[in-house]
């Protein structure tokens, strides 16, 4: 996923921030917070959540993610604003 300025996702720039790093350095978090994260990851999925994992950790764009899962860019976008939001509440 790609780091954007400015607010987003009805979240300010710090908070965006927080969640995109702690996404991106999944692998080097606290079990606990890696099982946080993968819950939400599961409830916002809708059913690909391997697509919304893959765009949350990793630096590989939307459009191969959502290639690779056989889902729509629009719908893997609208997945990631879910998961914003709710790790906005949860982490």
């Amino acid at each position: 996923m790609i780091y954007h300025t400015g607010k987003r996702y009805g979240l300010c720039e710090e908070e965006q921030s927080l969640i995109y790093w702690k996404c991106r350095n999944y692998f080097r978090l606290p079990e606990r917070e890696r099982k946080i994260i993968a819950k939400i990851i599961e409830d916002c999925a809708d059913g690909v959540p391997e697509a919304l994992f893959e765009m949350l950790t990793t630096r590989k764009n939307i459009t191969a993610v959502s290639m690779r899962h056989h889902i729509s860019e629009s719908a893997l976008q609208s997945r990631c604003a879910k998961f914003y939001r709710e790790a906005a509440r949860k982490l």
